[in-house]
């Protein structure tokens, strides 16, 4: 994205909703809600090359006051949204038009809470210690987070591995002995993906070893895993 776009958006938005104060912010969105009502939010985050913008209010299927009241919420952010694409030369302002198709899903609270863990995909050689695999994940699931990397191995594997990489909040490397010593051409095509990955999303890469397991002479101050010396990685 161009440098500016997505801070500038989220000073745009931050009071686009005088009900809806900004609660939180990431690094590339932002949600508002009523703390007291927590049916009614608002939200906004860059998913390359895309900005998504949501309103959550409740409403009957075929509540069409409620639905409008949707619409006219949701058409405050946008014009918020065209004042910054306005500073931003050649980008594509699709959607931000008043008669823009909206698209209307209906909440599922499990499905909700499933989507907002953040989702950890991971690169390591199929041969690598069980017990060092299910350390890994414990602490994964332990963070909150959902692990991607189960999947059958078929002659599309990669595009699946690609495709849950593309979706992850974090990249992680089991830079085990077993990876060392059977490096592949698949490990060096799931590498070089990682690092595409990165450098055009800014997805954090995290390289683990065996030692930086939580208990056996982990590094200080890393919780555990090491920092990555990649620019742009934050550990």
């Amino acid at each position: 994205f161009p440098p500016g776009l997505v801070e500038m958006t989220m000073a745009a938005l931050q009071d686009v909703d005088e009900e809806l104060p900004l609660q939180t912010f990431y690094r590339f969105g932002g949600v508002l809600f009523d703390q007291v009502d927590e049916r009614r939010k608002a939200l906004f985050y860059f998913e390359y090359p895309e900005l998504v913008l949501q309103v959550h209010g409740q409403c009957d299927e075929v509540d069409v006051e409620g639905r409008q009241e949707l619409v006219e919420r949701l058409g405050r952010m946008k014009e918020r949204v065209k004042t910054v694409a306005q500073v931003f030369k050649g980008l594509a302002r699709r959607g931000l038009e008043p008669k823009a198709q909206v698209e209307f899903v209906a909440y599922d609270a499990e499905a909700a809470a499933a989507a907002a863990r953040p989702k950890v995909h991971a690169s390591f050689a199929t041969r690598m210690n069980s017990a060092t695999m299910q350390s890994v994940t414990h602490e994964v699931y332990a963070a909150g987070c959902e692990w991607t990397t189960d999947h059958t191995q078929t002659e599309a594997w990669f595009e699946e591995w690609s495709r849950k990489a593309e979706e992850a909040g974090f990249l992680l490397v089991l830079f085990t002995p077993e990876y060392k010593n059977l490096y592949s051409w698949a490990l060096e095509c799931e590498a070089d993906m990682i690092r595409q990955i990165h450098e055009q999303k800014g997805t954090p890469v995290y390289i683990f070893e065996p030692v930086h397991i939580k208990g056996l002479n982990a590094p200080p101050d890393t919780n555990g895993l090491p920092a990555c010396e990649h620019p742009g990685c934050a550990l």
